[in-house]
């Protein structure tokens, strides 16, 4: 169980569960939606192409060359098989490859995470196992000695809007030259530009919590294979922020208006009810948002 405080003086109890990713009010358990799940919303169209991709790749590797029976019947065009297996389970191999890549993606990243985490809070931290996890690990090591200048005020800490009523983890929280900064550790590909409208929508609660204004969000991408570090900052927050809050609207729009709200009954289970308050949602959108 994690205590928010705001600078208000008031003050809420926010539980983690981490195996499915769910963050409820512990008065109320209601359950909040993560930031990182509204802005989901945001179509990935390359993402469909890659999909794709490694479907058709993962498919040619599963064919084996029938090399001897090519060469004595001298085909034009070659004959492949796929095995004991056959062609429906080579199929459903292929269909599925990406996800197989996705997992270990985000495993890679949980292990990555884990050691910066450990190792901000001076518990050394052990290097993940895989060679990928190293080398975003000895990346985030060689950017943080050039940068003597950062200091790091917060690591995985829970945030919580109380107005918009989402919440999320923030990696890191920094303050650099006298300037605040939200954190957010990739180990993707590239910065896409949710990533700093998720930043944006962590600082606006930071500064609803502290009661300070976040100057800038900074993406910093942890390369897998080259051990280098790239850093994204941005400064424009207040329109990040509003794309966030348009994304909260179409999340809503396209979901019915639904946020899950969890009632205990006399043996502890879990009863689903549903309720989003999404009136007030499009209203501080019109207005102009929650600051």
């Amino acid at each position: 169980m994690h205590k928010i405080n705001f600078a208000s003086g008031e003050s809420v109890e926010l539980v983690f569960d981490p195996s499915i990713h769910e963050y409820t009010l512990s008065t109320s358990g209601e359950v909040i939606p993560s930031a990182t799940q509204i802005l989901s919303v945001i179509a990935k169209p390359a993402l469909v192409y890659w999909a794709a991709s490694e479907t058709a790749k993962n498919f040619r590797e599963s064919a084996v060359e029938l090399a001897k029976l090519n060469e004595q019947m001298e085909l034009s065009n070659p004959m492949y098989t796929f095995g004991d297996a056959g062609i429906d389970a080579a199929m459903f191999k292929a269909m599925n490859a990406h996800k197989h890549i996705t997992s270990e993606a985000a495993d890679i990243g949980s292990s990555v995470h884990n050691f910066i985490e450990k190792y901000l809070a001076g518990e050394g931290g052990q290097m993940p196992a895989s060679l990928q996890g190293r080398s975003a690990c000895t990346a985030f090591l060689k950017w943080y000695e050039d940068h003597p200048n950062v200091k790091i005020l917060e690591s995985e800490m829970k945030v919580y809007h109380p107005e918009l009523k989402y919440a999320g983890t923030v990696d890191a929280v920094a303050e650099i030259d006298g300037d605040l900064y939200v954190i957010d550790f990739k180990t993707s590909s590239k910065v896409y530009p949710e990533h700093h409208i998720q930043c944006a929508a962590y600082a606006k609660a930071i500064e609803l919590m502290w009661g300070m204004k976040v100057h800038h969000t900074m993406v910093l991408r942890l390369d897998k294979r080259s051990e280098k570090y790239h850093t994204s900052i941005k400064s424009e927050i207040e329109k990040d922020f509003l794309a966030f809050r348009a994304a909260m609207v179409l999340n809503y729009r396209l979901h019915g208006g639904k946020r899950a709200k969890r009632k205990k009954n006399s043996v502890g289970n879990g009863e689903r009810v549903q309720s989003w308050e999404g009136e007030n949602i499009d209203r501080k959108m019109v207005q102009g948002g929650a600051q």
